[in-house]
This record gives C-alpha cells, sequence and structure tokens, in this order.
C-alpha cells in the first residue's frame, strides 16, 4: 500500500526532486494514516505528494530532512504534505509502486549469493526440465521440493552473483531452506525509464540544486541494507540526453574519399575529414584550443587512428545497424551487429527509440564518428519509450562480461536518479572494469548537481563524462576562446574529464526524433550521453595500438593527453577536472618505444 502518513522503524522514501516524494512501503514498515488530506487514505500506486518530512532521531532529537530518505537512526518519520496530486495512471507493461494486490507488472527483486559457489545449484533449481533436476539434484544435495521452474528471470555470474525473480514469501523460505547461508542481500527492482528533455532532471533552478548537492542534503553516499529483512529501494535509470527532432533525412551519400582525405582507411598516416558546422564536436577534438579549422585529423604515421580491431558494446536502446554510418569503409558488411535484447528476449536490438543509434554512431560512425574502423555492438536494455529495468541493466553487463571480444569499451550513458543507488548497478559497472578488463565509460548526468550523488557515474573505477559546449561553435570561434559547460550537466571529483555533448550531429533512428528515419538519416542531442561515446571513440582508437592495456592504462593514456585548463573558470563548478577530451593520444614515438627497435 501507498501511504501518507507517519512510518515507523526507518525513513526510505525516494525522492523526485521539487518536492515530489514517492511513498514505499514494503516490510518490515507499518504505517498509520491520520488522513492529511479530507481524512482519506491515499492507498493509490499513481499519487504524487509534496511536502516535507521530519523524523525523530534517537526517540527524542527531531528535525527536518529532505533529499532522497534512507536516514540511519531515524525511529520514525512524519510526513507533512502541502499538495497531494493525482497524476496518470501507469501504462498497462509498467507499475511505479509493487504493493500486494495489484495485477499490474512488476518488476523482479534482485537477490544476492554469498558466493559464485551456489550459481550452479541455483541454475538447476530453475531450470524447466523435471528430468535434468531429478537425474542432477543428488549430485547437489539439493531435495525434489527444492525444484523452483521459473523462479530466476535472470541468474547473473558473472559480474555480480545472484538472480532477479518474482519471489512470494513461501519461495523466499524453501529459497532459504535449498540454499542455506547463500542469500546476502536484495534490492527492490523498479521501473527503468529514460527520461529524455524531461523537467524530472532539473525540478530546481540550476544554483539552488548545485548548493544542496554541495552541502551533502542529498544524503550522501549509499547505504545497503543487507540481510532479507528489509530491501533498499533500486532506483529508476535514465539514459542523459535531451533531442531534436529533424524535418527529413538531411544526410548525404557517405563520400569514401572525403573521409580520409584520400588515403586509404586501414593504411597508416595522417588522415583529414573535412566537416561542415554541423559537426563541431569532432572539430574540437583534434585541436588544442579554437580556432576551429573545420577539419577532423586522425592516424599518424605508425597507425590507421580508427579503432579497428576494438569493440565497443552500446547498452542502450538497440541500434539501426543498416544505418549507412556503421558500414565499412570502401564496402562490405556493416560494422554493427546485435548482440542480445534483454528487453525482448531476443537477438534483435533493432532501434526504436533512436538513442542508442545516436550514441552508436557518435563513437564509430563513418563520418560524424571518432573511431571510424572500430565495431559496435548492441545490447538493448531500454524499449521504444526508453524503460527497462535495472535488472536487466546487469543483465546485459553480465552478458557483455561473458561474450566480450577484447579489445572492449562499454558505453553507459544512462544513470539513476540524484542521491539514489543500486549496489548491484554499481558492483556490476566496477566488476566488468576490475574483474573483466574492460574499460567503461559512463554519463555524469543532467541534473546540474555533483555527479557523486548519481549511480554508476560516483564509481571509480569507470571513465565518467561531463558535457562540454563552445559558445561560438557555428559562426566562428575565436583564438583562445574558452569552452564552456553544458548547462545542466553534473559536475564534481567524480568526474574524470569532459567531452563536447551539446548539439551533437549523428544518425538517427528513431521516429520521434526524424520525420523519416533510414539509412541516411539524421538529427542533434544534447546532454552527457552524448559525451560518452566521444571518450569511448578515443579508448577505441587507443586500444588498436595497444590491444592488451587493461581498463587503468586506457584511462591514464586518455587522462594524459587530455587538454588541460580549457574550460572557461566562470563555468567550471568547484572541485571538477579542467580536462577536454583530445582525440590524438596516439604518438609515432610511443607506438615505437612500445614495440621496441626495427630490424
Amino acid at each position: 500500500m501507498l501511504h501518507v502518513g507517519w512510518m515507523c522503524d526507518r525513513c526510505a522514501v525516494q525522492r523526485l526532486g521539487n518536492g515530489v516524494v514517492w511513498f514505499r512501503d514494503p516490510p518490515p514498515f507499518t504505517v498509520a494514516c491520520p488522513g492529511p488530506v479530507g481524512g482519506q487514505r491515499h492507498d493509490r500506486p499513481h499519487r504524487r505528494v509534496r511536502g516535507e518530512m521530519e523524523c525523530t532521531f534517537n526517540g527524542s532529537e527531531r528535525r527536518r530532512v529532505g533529499g532522497s530518505m534512507h536516514v540511519p537512526g531515524c525511529r520514525a518519520c512524519c510526513w507533512i504534505p502541502h499538495v497531494l496530486e493525482q497524476l496518470p495512471p501507469p501504462r498497462p507493461t509498467h507499475s511505479w509502486l509493487c504493493p500486494a494486490g495489484l495485477t499490474i507488472h512488476c518488476p523482479s527483486p534482485l537477490f544476492f549469493l554469498q558466493d559464485i559457489f551456489y550459481i550452479p545449484k541455483l541454475n538447476l533449481m530453475c531450470g524447466a526440465s523435471p528430468l535434468r533436476f531429478k537425474m542432477l539434484a543428488p549430485v547437489f544435495g539439493l531435495s525434489t521440493e527444492c525444484h523452483m521452474p521459473g523462479l530466476c528471470q535472470h541468474v547473473f555470474s558473472n559480474t555480480i552473483f545472484g538472480f532477479s525473480g518474482k519471489v512470494t514469501e513461501a519461495e523466499l523460505q524453501k529459497l532459504q531452506t535449498c540454499l542455506p547461508g547463500a542469500l546476502y542481500y536484495k534490492e527492490e527492482n523498479q521501473i527503468v525509464h529514460k527520461a529524455e528533455d524531461d523537467a524530472f532532471w532539473r525540478p530546481r533552478p540550476l544554483e539552488e540544486r548545485r548548493e544542496q548537492a554541495g552541502r551533502g542534503a542529498l544524503g550522501g553516499r549509499r547505504r545497503m541494507q543487507q540481510g532479507l529483512g528489509g530491501a533498499s529501494p533500486l532506483p529508476t535509470l535514465h539514459s542523459f540526453e535531451e533531442s531534436v527532432k529533424t524535418d527529413g533525412t538531411e544526410g548525404a551519400p557517405v563520400d569514401a574519399a572525403g573521409v580520409t582525405g584520400g588515403p586509404a582507411m586501414a593504411a597508416p598516416g595522417e588522415k583529414t575529414e573535412v566537416l561542415g558546422t554541423k559537426m563541431w564536436n569532432l572539430d574540437r577534438l583534434d585541436q588544442r584550443d579554437p580556432p576551429l579549422d573545420g577539419k577532423y585529423r586522425y592516424g599518424t604515421a605508425g597507425t590507421t587512428g580508427t579503432g579497428n580491431g576494438t569493440t565497443i558494446y552500446v547498452v542502450d536502446s538497440g541500434i539501426k545497424k543498416d544505418h549507412q554510418e556503421f558500414a565499412r569503409w570502401g564496402g562490405g558488411a556493416s560494422r554493427a551487429a546485435y548482440g542480445y535484447d534483454f528487453v525482448d528476449n531476443d537477438d534483435n536490438c533493432d532501434d526504436c527509440d533512436g538513442h542508442g543509434t545516436h550514441v552508436a554512431a557518435t563513437a564509430i560512425g563513418l563520418t560524424v564518428g571518432v573511431a571510424k574502423a572500430a565495431s559496435v555492438v548492441s545490447v538493448r536494455i531500454l524499449d521504444c519509450e526508453g524503460s527497462g529495468t535495472i535488472s536487466n541493466t546487469v543483465a546485459a553487463l553480465d552478458w557483455v562480461a561473458a561474450n566480450h571480444a577484447a579489445p572492449a569499451v562499454v558505453t553507459l550513458s544512462l544513470g539513476i536518479q540524484v542521491g539514489s543507488w543500486s549496489r548491484v548497478l554499481e558492483d556490476a559497472v566496477a566488476a566488468l572494469v576490475n574483474t573483466h578488463g574492460i574499460t567503461v565509460v559512463v554519463a555524469a548526468g543532467n541534473s546540474g548537481v555533483d555527479a557523486c550523488y548519481v549511480a554508476p557515474a560516483n564509481v571509480p573505477a569507470a571513465l565518467t563524462v561531463a558535457a562540454s559546449d563552445l559558445a561560438t561553435k557555428y559562426n566562428g570561434s575565436g583564438a583562445g576562446e574558452p569552452d564552456g559547460v553544458y548547462k545542466w550537466s553534473n559536475s564534481g571529483p567524480c568526474i574524470k574529464l569532459f567531452a563536447p555533448g551539446v548539439n551533437i550531429y549523428s544518425a538517427c533512428g528513431g521516429s520521434s526524433r526524424c520525420a523519416v528515419v533510414d539509412d541516411a538519416a539524421y538529427t542533434y542531442a544534447s546532454g552527457t550521453s552524448m559525451a560518452v561515446p566521444h571518450v569511448a571513440g578515443v579508448a577505441a582508437v587507443y586500444l588498436e595500438s595497444y590491444p592488451q592495456s587493461t581498463p587503468a592504462d586506457v584511462s591514464s593514456a586518455i587522462l594524459g593527453a587530455a587538454s588541460q585548463g580549457k574550460i572557461g573558470a566562470d563555468a567550471l563548478p568547484a572541485s571538477t577536472a579542467n580536462l577536454l577530451l583530445y582525440s590524438r593520444v596516439i604518438s609515432d614515438a610511443a607506438v615505437q618505444a612500445a614495440s621496441g627497435p626495427s630490424g
């Protein structure tokens, strides 16, 4: 039940911004409803409430608290509502909450195991075949009652150890009996929804939100509820972008000679692509300072500078793999491929939203991309409206860990809302980097606050990217002109560097973005989502020359080569690294030193 009133034992409501809070009532909470609005109980899952929260600490001290509410030591919380407003009912396939008695779809909680040792047993227990279970159960020491087919939606065994599934109390007890000591903790899975150009991400004036984040009013670092007596709410996941719908197909057929300036793409040597003003982002990447010269230079005498042999895994909304941006220079099969679609549970990752296509083309596109010979694999977790689940996101990262071709890079142009945490998402990202040796590039987020309050942007092992801008990008930049910061970009000490993220021109893969969606359709988008693939592309270029590099090596090379002090001091938020992505991370001298003397 969703209630307004007193909550006992601990505080666990989730702030959406502008005073908007979702109440959650999982066990062991007890709630009394004093009826703040007309003496009514408010138990519909699509009501939104505004107001304040007052909590009692240590049985006596009372203080007002805000932000994401999970406050240790809180004995009771009183919700002081100001406005109660009716929201549209949830879509039939989704549920904002999962209170008892609702028949609409509820995402499956995520359960975590103490050790990988339990995974084979869990797979057998969740398997559909009674015969297989009967044959193997004695080997694993399982009784016949332990066969629980359909329990597991996903089993995670590569980045984390656990599973997601709709588990009743009876099934949970049986699971604990069959796997004694196995269950470590759980997180409640929530809707994963893409907020695009949405006031959700910027509900209050920019300066107010930055000030609030700076003083830690958003709840500080996450605290995970261990054990199975309660669950930390798993917050909403979003892609970070704004898009501009274009009137129609804008792209001309790809001019192969124009992409390189004449040389063959596969040959070592410097190549030059002549750019129009709409591709200011590539123009900015290859030079230390403005003015922009209308060219994108890549490659050296000893390298191709194209990312050839590297694969970028775009965990996103899918991909329009037949778009001309994914063609091979000189012809041949597409450089884009489908991985797995966790939305429809098949291997068709076609993009109906367009976000993933835009990101992928900026990373590897033949004309609009950074690494023009790299490959991309789409792993789909967002549906046509940009919605999904965190369990699917973790399943996608688990899939990449098991199936990637090295050297590899992963893009995560998404995250969860400010002040909310997901241990599963953070741990999965960290494992992908630290255990599996895959560079992961993450969006900083578009809430105009400290990125350390956003997951997975807060994961230290990831390359977290903020979005930069250039005010005169379309009308002639001046010498020494400072770069700016995208007005909604998150900032702070978790940011590793900036990359262009405003009005980025790239492939269109969704009808909400361009009036005509075909293999030569393009559109513009802004946000930290768009900054991510620039860094991923440069990582691919580096890995082409140094395929055995660790993620730490890749990060060190990119950050070491980045242009320093280019973001204007008046635009740079406090405690944020003043580093701007520079695409020419490879020098002939470095390649020669790494490969040893010739002859």
